[in-house]
């Protein structure tokens, strides 16, 4: 297994990490890590965040002279971490919500918090909901369970259609249902005494937190008051325990009890809603004691882990033990298996309606299928985050305190491949491994170390070819984030987009429809690596959708075909002049109000803009593929999609030119009877008849516009990431190795063009230059794409409020970074 990136931290010295603490981590489904550091309040501004007014001079003092202090950091820029929270309580709990959008921290002292990025920006956290269950320490929260799962087959990988490939979990409930059955959000936590808290977060509240606190300073927190229910009959102290859910909706839990450490109990907790319908309805807790596990003499071993997971449709527990004298550690799995018991024939008796004698009684039991010993002790236990469906596709990941990570086989509990890092010695001021967690896509394990230093490693997950391909639609299908399967597989990423598109081209338009976005996306961030404009597709077409649901039929009672529809097949007649074109048309039917249009002329002149490079650029790019004999893998002069849209719009802007002049495009011509539109509208039209290979009459009336017209420069953003032509060099050169919040200058973008507006910043989004120095603006913190920070107050027309409204996230998936 190759180790990928270590990131060296300089903030969190030898001193400032307790030594007898974990350093918590969770990775989200989308690709951002949040890890835990108990450090003294004093730190760097660069920050941003509370100072607080303790030190801590030696590691021996009390807790009361540090902070918990929680951060978030993106795995394709490790090195940039960012503040979420400082607590005086000690963190013990740390976890993601299903869709990556919400952390959830839990506190020795009782009290949970659930903070949410404000605007979707990274950098920029709020407290949105807490809740407090006094005198308790929470050892262990979980987010209700959507009922939503995909089941991932590598057997299935020639299958073409998405709905063949991947099956969707049939059994799978969620963990609380609302009205209509419709799963609820809200959360499950276990305190040390054996006391159990659930709470729901409240729908309507959710949505104006999320809305109403983008602009203003002001932010209501919401506190919630959690339903408590004992665990077991009696409660005892907790020293170790395990959540996860099961396909029934419930909830299983591992524990094991201080005074018993040969027992460990299973209980499956259930939520349901209880009162009138409509009236107000409280949460109910129901826990049942299932089938507990009896362990044999310890010998001076005691329990240090537990981890129920599901693999295959099986339910599983992992138990490590510490060994005495420090002679490393052991690990064993244990499974529930489901028999049929045969009944007595005196006990049988008539078994119902039908009289039927119950001859079996279905009985359960854990059992013990593999044993390893470890030699060193155990610091985590990672299992394969995916719903596998065999147990071979499934890995247990064993991060150890000497700095080696061992992956190991389950049922077996044989060794697959074992990593060494950096030896434990001296001179490292005893660091050693504390916590671990896996990417959703299990293609990267993230591991931190007692000075919350990370390191990134590959986790080989199937042995079969066609692999990456398999995953990276699975990322489609699900919403995940692909950027680990990106970033494993940065070699042979033009085959991979090849396959992907042809695909992805074969899937029934109502499936292509649903996944475009995601596909859009994906393929973007696979473009940017290739130093490719794919970015431009995706604006296109969030451009036309909005253009196009502005347009109204003028007579409902005559109207089998929509304007759009109509515009697409008089196009299709390859009709040269934009003119006649509009002739054809009713132009009832394009009828805008002219204040509305003066609004959109930005995105009008973004769209003209980018015809007009394309065109320009087009002899250049024909001649660089016949020199070069290859073509690149994207180019949207090729895009027979984007061609047909962008004359689709042409002849929408011709119209509305005539309803209102000044949402024209403006250009700096050299002479006056230039007509921009009629000019990119025929050459266009010329191209889009032979996209793959230009004519040469073609190629020469592009060559000459720009000795008709100032072409504008297009704006690029290149933003220093693991993703990017500089990180593929990087990542294939060898290990790499981090500074924290020091940019790496080798992946830094040195090619620099002199433009006009070099030193000015633009808006992708509106297509605004905002000068030099903005105050406020928010850039995506993966691909670079620049948004105005107040743009819903300046959009006064309802068209460009829902123009704006569309980028509440980055087309590429990544989280916004508010720059002052």
């Amino acid at each position: 297994m190759t180790i990928l990136y270590k990131v060296e931290g300089k903030e969190f010295s030898k001193d400032s990490v307790f030594p007898h603490k974990n350093v918590l981590c969770s990775v989200s489904a989308r690709n951002i890590v949040a890890f835990s550091a108990l450090q003294s309040a004093i730190f760097s501004a660069s920050h941003g965040g509370d100072a607080g007014d303790g030190s801590l001079p030696g590691a021996g003092l009390g807790v009361g002279a540090s902070n918990s202090h929680v951060y978030v950091c993106d795995i394709v820029t490790p090195w940039e971490y960012y503040k979420v929270c400082s607590s005086k309580s000690l963190i013990s709990v740390l976890q993601w919500s299903p869709n990556g959008e919400q952390l959830l921290l839990g506190y020795v002292g009782g009290r949970v918090e659930i903070w949410q990025p404000r605007n979707q920006s990274i950098n920029l956290w709020v407290l949105q909901y807490y809740a407090t269950v006094p005198s308790e320490d929470i050892i262990e929260a979980q987010f209700f369970h959507n009922g939503k799962g995909v089941i991932f087959n590598a057997l299935k990988k020639d299958h073409t259609y998405y709905a063949e490939k991947f099956e969707r979990v049939e059994q799978q409930r969620p963990t609380l249902s609302g009205f209509g059955g419709v799963a609820s959000e809200g959360c499950v936590l276990l305190t040390s005494s054996g006391l159990l808290a659930a709470f729901s977060l409240p729908a309507i509240q959710k949505t104006s937190a999320a809305g109403g606190a983008a602009d203003g300073p002001a932010h209501e927190v919401v506190e919630l008051t959690p339903a408590l229910h004992s665990i077991g009959i009696s409660r005892s102290f907790i020293e170790h325990c395990s959540m996860t859910p099961s396909p029934s909706g419930a909830l299983s839990i591992a524990f094991s009890c201080g005074w018993q450490q040969q027992l460990v109990q299973c209980f499956k907790v259930s939520l349901s809603l209880e009162g009138e319908l409509g009236l107000e309805q409280h949460l109910a807790i129901k826990s049942e004691s299932q089938t507990s596990i009896f362990l044999g003499p310890l010998d001076g071993r005691r329990i240090s882990h537990l981890k129920w997971t599901r693999i295959a449709n099986e339910d599983v527990i992992f138990i490590a033990y510490a060994c005495p004298d420090g002679a490393g550690s052991q690990l064993e799995q244990w499974t529930l298996t489901r028999r049929h018991q045969s009944v007595h024939t005196l006990l049988q008796g008539g078994g119902g309606a039908n009289n039927k004698p119950n001859e079996f009684v279905q009985s359960e039991s854990w059992e013990q299928v593999g044993k390893v010993q470890l030699n060193a002790s155990l610091a985590d236990i990672s299992v394969t985050r995916l719903s596998v469906s065999t147990p071979d596709f499934c890995q247990v990941y064993a991060i150890l305190h000497d700095n080696s990570v061992q992956v190991l086989e389950p049922n077996s509990m044989k060794q697959l491949s074992h990593t060494q890092f950096d030896k434990l010695s001296g001179a490292s001021g005893g660091i050693k491994f504390v916590s671990g967690d896996l990417t959703p896509s299990s293609q990267m394990l993230l591991i931190f170390d007692s000075h919350a230093q990370l390191y990134a490693m590959q986790a080989p997950l199937l042995k079969q070819g066609g692999s990456g391909f398999l995953l990276l639609e699975y990322c489609i299908v699900t919403g995940c984030d692909a950027s680990d399967v990106l970033l494993l597989n940065l070699g042979n990423l033009e085959a991979l987009v090849e396959k992907l598109t042809d695909n992805f081209t074969r899937q029934p338009s109502f499936v292509r429809h649903f996944y475009y976005a995601n596909f859009l996306a994906l393929k973007s961030n696979i473009c940017r690596v290739q130093q490719q404009e794919f970015d431009n597709l995706i604006i296109l077409h969030a451009i036309s959708t909005t253009f196009k649901s502005l347009l109204r039929p003028s007579d409902l009672g005559f109207q089998d075909k929509g304007p759009a529809d109509n515009l697409a097949i008089k196009l299709a007649e390859s009709i040269p002049d934009v003119d006649t074109v509009m002739l054809n048309l009713d132009a009832k039917d394009f009828t805008v109000e002219p204040v509305m249009l003066q609004s959109l002329q930005q995105l009008i002149q973004w769209v003209t803009d980018l015809a007009l490079n394309m065109l320009h650029r087009l002899p250049e790019e024909v001649m660089k593929t016949k020199l070069s004999g290859k073509r690149p893998s994207y180019d949207i002069s090729r895009d027979i999609v984007a061609i047909s849209s962008l004359r689709e719009l042409l002849v929408m802007i011709r119209i509305w030119g005539l309803l209102n002049t000044q949402c024209l495009p403006v250009y700096t011509k050299t002479m006056d009877n230039i007509d921009v539109l009629v000019i990119l509208f025929r050459l266009l039209t010329r191209l889009a008849q032979n996209p793959a290979e230009p004519d040469e009459m073609l190629l020469d009336e592009c060559s000459l516009l720009s000795k008709q017209l100032l072409i504008p420069q297009p704006t690029k953003f290149n933003p220093t990431t693991l993703l990017s032509a500089q990180g593929f060099a990087a990542v294939k050169s060898g290990q790499l190795q981090f500074t924290s919040l020091e940019e790496p200058t080798c992946l830094q973008d040195m090619e620099t063009e002199e433009v006009v507006f070099a030193s000015s910043v633009k808006d992708g989004v509106s297509n605004l230059q905002l000068g030099a120095r903005p105050s406020h603006i928010r850039r995506c913190a993966r691909c670079g794409f620049v948004f105005v920070n107040n743009a819903s107050k300046v959009a006064k027309t309802s068209a460009l409020k829902a123009w704006f409204s569309k980028w509440l996230h980055c087309h590429c998936g990544g989280f916004w970074k508010q720059v002052h």
